[in-house]
């Protein structure tokens, strides 16, 4: 009996941390506040995605320092199904439509799916395994945010996944293939 309420009392201590974990809620008016380091010019600098249009198209208005601002566009195909997360400066135009395999600063439900159930995904061309022991934590402020941490096979890239199969978005990567590494600050 001593054995089941000990057991008992873990998961239950388990289960509250857990649910003490921030969760954001991502919708139309999230500005989501971000810092973006060019790894080979050295350069750090602010990028703000502010989402005008949740539902598809969906539409993030960005700032981004010295580059000025603008819209991107993610059609309701790269949501569900793309492989791809567009880390690059925006085109000129008003609005810069990614491509249909293409997100930006979050992963397409499908990924998101594969991460969950096989706790593997991939993402512009790199395998990513799901790391459950000793994963590092991503803060937001004092708060201990909701994610899934995941790294390619080499160590080289990683990254932190908001758990929210409605919008999983991505907290934090370094060491992206496309040069950029961003970590978010805050969500408003």
């Amino acid at each position: 009996m001593k054995k089941f309420f000990i057991t008992l009392s873990i998961v239950i201590t388990a289960i509250t941390a857990n649910a003490q974990k921030l969760v954001p809620q991502i919708k139309t008016g999230t500005i989501l506040n971000y810092t973006a380091h060019a790894r080979a010019m050295g350069q750090t600098v602010p990028a703000f995605l502010t989402i005008t249009q949740f539902e598809a198209p969906l539409r993030m208005k960005w700032a981004i320092g010295p580059l000025g601002s603008g819209t991107f566009e993610i059609s309701a195909k790269a949501i569900q199904s793309g492989t791809k997360m567009a880390l690059r400066e925006p085109g000129y135009e008003e609005i810069t439509k990614l491509k249909d395999n293409e997100t930006i600063a979050f992963i397409s439900k499908d990924t998101f799916t594969s991460l969950t159930t096989n706790k593997a995904f991939e993402l512009n061309g790199q395998k990513f395994i799901v790391v459950t022991d000793a994963a590092p934590a991503f803060t937001l402020g004092d708060k201990e945010v909701d994610t899934f941490y995941a790294t390619t096979a080499n160590g080289k890239t990683k990254i932190w996944i908001l758990n929210n199969p409605d919008f999983p978005l991505v907290c934090k990567i370094e060491g992206a293939p496309q040069g950029i590494d961003l970590s978010l600050n805050s969500v408003q």
